[in-house]
């Protein structure tokens, strides 16, 4: 397989922005993409409905089932693969258990949903929900996991869970944390997926002081690293998904008094959702060490697989008929520049494709 590009469907404009899938498919098949992760706000917008703020309006199975047929007919159409459904998350480590419950009756629909995608993987972050409701058991967290992975394994295809640490997550913030958690898990379907941003954020970057680094980041990350390569280098197969991704400064430190802080959450979680950027795009202020990141991702481990540049900024909720087209071309410059600095050359599928 060597190194396939692919691109979230939301990393090409939001929907609520008025980009539909498949003005963002076609700008994903102009720029060579040759995969997507369906996000679950794009199925529900090809079902018709709109989303409110952060809920969305009540959507019956049968209608999320249609919708899933129709996107993998587009998909089909313009020779896209669906790499996975995505995300799945505030579900594991649940502490009111009617909820997990409820929870895990919703995620045996998404394992439909992804059946009839024709993926099989879907994507789960580490849950963010506040420390009163995640229980800190890693034991329970485990164990709910566990409950999904088998899940995803009774019926043919058996589906896969990529389980990613995020910098804005609850308890599960470090990739030491989630690969703690796969061994524990022990499922042939459950692994990791490795996102550079939230590989380097948190021991690198300090979104809430002007210089936005951590004092001995470099090293930190150099460090992490080096027990990443020792940790995963015999366990390459765990690794089901890489994505892609950088960040910039914010406008001003999410400090008390800033009109982005949030004091029922920590400063990386706004800065992670809006300020991110594609790999190598140091002209539009990308800062962390993300090179060195993918340096021991793909030459130290040896990972080859499908490689997601992951987007999430303001210009994604920008109106403009031409944001998916343009998102694409970012995310194909960024493809040509890791392929350039990773020595992939001619490995990088579609490298040359801009």
């Amino acid at each position: 397989m060597a190194y396939k590009l692919a691109i979230p469907t939301m990393s090409l404009g939001h929907c609520t922005a008025g980009h539909s899938l498949e003005t963002k498919l076609e700008a994903a098949k102009s720029y060579g993409y040759e995969g997507v992760e369906v996000c679950y706000e794009d199925l529900v917008a090809v079902a018709g409905r709109r989303q409110c703020d952060v809920e969305f309006e009540p959507l019956c199975e049968s209608d999320q089932m249609a919708a899933a047929r129709k996107i993998r007919a587009m998909c089909q159409d313009r020779c896209i693969k669906i790499i996975c459904l995505q995300p799945f998350m505030q579900y594991e480590g649940l502490l009111n258990r009617r909820e997990h419950e409820s929870r895990f009756a919703e995620l045996l629909t998404w394992i439909e949903l992804a059946r009839a995608l024709g993926t099989g993987m879907i994507m789960m972050p580490a849950s963010s929900l506040p420390e009163n409701e995640v229980s800190a058991d890693l034991d329970l967290i485990a164990r709910d996991l566990q409950k999904a992975a088998d899940a995803g394994r009774r019926e043919e295809p058996h589906i896969r869970f990529a389980y990613e640490n995020r910098c804005s997550a609850t308890r599960i913030y470090r990739w030491e944390f989630s690969w703690d958690v796969v061994e524990r898990v022990c499922r042939p379907n459950f692994g990791m997926c490795l996102d550079t941003f939230h590989l380097a954020s948190l021991i690198f970057a300090d979104p809430a002081v002007p210089s936005g680094l951590i004092p001995g980041g470099d090293k930190a990350v150099g460090m992490s690293m080096q027990r990443l390569i020792k940790r995963l280098q015999s366990h390459r197969d765990k690794i089901f998904l890489v994505q892609m991704g950088d960040a910039k400064l914010p406008n001003e430190p999410i400090v008390p008094g800033s009109p982005e802080y949030n004091p029922k959450e920590r400063p990386w979680t706004y800065w992670s959702q809006k300020y991110r950027l594609f790999y190598g795009e140091t002209g539009r202020g990308a800062y962390l060490p993300i090179r060195e990141v993918a340096d021991a991702i793909f030459n130290g481990i040896g990972y080859q697989g499908w490689v997601s540049l992951e987007l999430f900024n303001s210009r994604m909720e920008c109106a403009e008929v031409n944001v998916p087209m343009d998102l694409a071309r970012r995310g194909a410059i960024s493809w040509r520049k890791l392929a350039d600095d990773m020595g992939w050359w001619p490995s990088a599928s579609q490298a040359q494709q801009l």
